[in-house]
């Protein structure tokens, strides 16, 4: 009896450490499924296919084999919402200038002192009536340095990393400027390459995002972007919504949103990702594979956001080359990273998970390039920050928050001497975190 009292303890306190392992496996997942149910609210609710539904009347993409797509100059797109079953709002874009960029143009490139490029994703290209976080970076440079400043916004919605660097290949050669800045959110360091495209005719137009170059991909490889009824014009939704009718459009755009439902989806089932699963754990893909959600791309085609499988730039030789011809033009380039709200909240510049560590290590490795962070470049913590959010459920830019970036970005420009700033010239030294805070 007294040879296995050693045992038995010895076992009691395996046991007891593989149940708390497990519990913390258990809470680790659990907190995990909070906060992914909080952040990417669309993935789990049940989609209601005449609740709220957006039509647009033309697409604000082009398929373009070398960058993914094209915004097409000067398009305007009418956008009709609809809330159940009718149509309650219209809305108007004409936001994509005629250089094929988001935003106003203020001012003439050519005749610049100054002359930057900016590229990044849709928090470059997010815009409240025309004016994007780029724009306000032209304005906070023109008063600060004195001179003539002309941002050109190369921002572009869903792009990471890879695509920034495909399309500044082009245009830093193509433009000629003074400096470039690649602007980046966290998320945009494992984005793989994607492409939009649109195929069919009339009412049956679609426009697709695809994981392949091609323009005319088979739709069971495809998902929709969002939903085209070129029928669907300007005229037509304000007749609706002044009267709060129905007619043969209107139920087009219903059922065509139905059957969209159902085709981007090859299982027939309209796949939800589900809180309270046995089936997936979130956490083990997220670390796995770099994407929580990837269980469920296994039954729907991946939309938008792709992620990369390795862990470093040097594996994508399209990416070396992009490199290569963007050091090879001289011009001065720089990685900054956009900490958003979240982040921000948290007073830390990354909430990174271990695939996105190991290639914000590479970036800087292959680059050679220290990227350059807003803590480091505004006063921390930052009072009421949550004013930077578009809205309440959006951690896109507002007004505040685009002057806020644009502060940050100026500010890190002038400390490491990448544009001359007068007064700076007259310092020593900046002490950290002295950035103007944004006065709207």
């Amino acid at each position: 009896m007294r040879t296995l009292r050693p045992v038995v303890i010895v076992v009691g306190s395996l046991l007891l450490a593989l149940l708390g392992s497990v519990a913390g496996s258990v809470l680790s997942e659990a907190a995990y499924r909070i906060y992914l149910r909080v952040a990417y609210a669309r993935l789990f609710q049940p989609p209601d296919s005449d609740k709220n539904i957006a039509a647009y009347d033309v697409s604000h993409w082009e398929f373009d084999r070398r960058f993914g797509y094209v915004y097409p100059p000067g398009r305007i797109i009418a956008q009709t919402n609809i809330a159940d079953g009718r149509v309650t709002s219209c809305q108007r874009w004409d936001i994509i200038n005629k250089y094929g960029n988001i935003g106003k143009i203020v001012g003439d490139y050519h005749e610049a002192e100054l002359k930057v490029l900016v590229f990044g994703d849709s928090w470059s290209a997010f815009h409240h009536e025309g004016r994007t976080w780029p724009l306000f970076l032209q304005e906070v440079l023109e008063a600060r340095l004195n001179e003539k400043v002309h941002v050109v916004n190369f921002g572009r919605d869903a792009y990471g990393i890879l695509q920034m660097f495909d399309l500044a290949a082009a245009k830093i050669a193509e433009w000629k400027p003074d400096l470039a800045v690649f602007a980046f959110i966290t998320d945009d360091l494992d984005r793989a390459r994607f492409w939009r495209t649109v195929v069919g005719a009339g009412d049956e137009m679609r426009v697709l995002t695809v994981l392949q170059p091609r323009r005319n991909p088979d739709p069971e490889t495809s998902a929709d972007t969002y939903l085209l009824m070129p029928s669907a014009t300007y005229e037509w939704c304000e007749r609706l919504a002044r009267t709060r009718t129905t007619d043969a459009v209107l139920e087009r755009i219903i059922r065509k949103h139905r059957v969209l439902l159902e085709r981007n989806n090859p299982t027939r089932g309209l796949a939800r990702a589900n809180v309270l699963t046995l089936r997936h754990s979130f956490l083990y893909n997220r670390v796995v594979s770099g994407d929580a959600f990837a269980f469920l791309w296994e039954r729907v085609p991946v939309g938008t956001n792709p992620r990369v499988s390795y862990q470093s730039y040097a594996e994508d030789s399209d990416f070396l080359r992009s490199l290569d011809r963007i050091n090879t033009t001289g011009v001065p380039w720089v990685l900054f990273h956009l900490a958003f709200y979240p982040e921000i909240k948290a007073k830390t510049e990354y909430i990174l998970w271990p695939p996105q560590k190991a290639l914000l290590d590479s970036l800087e490795a292959v680059t050679g390039k220290k990227v350059l962070r807003t803590t480091d470049y505004v006063r921390m913590p930052v009072p009421q920050a949550k004013r930077m959010n578009a809205t309440a459920d959006d951690d896109h830019p507002s007004l505040w928050g685009m002057e806020f970036y644009a502060n940050a970005v100026a500010e890190a420009l002038v400390r490491n001497g990448l544009v001359k700033d007068p007064a700076h010239r007259a310092r020593t030294q900046t002490p950290k975190g002295t950035s103007v805070e944004p006065k709207s």
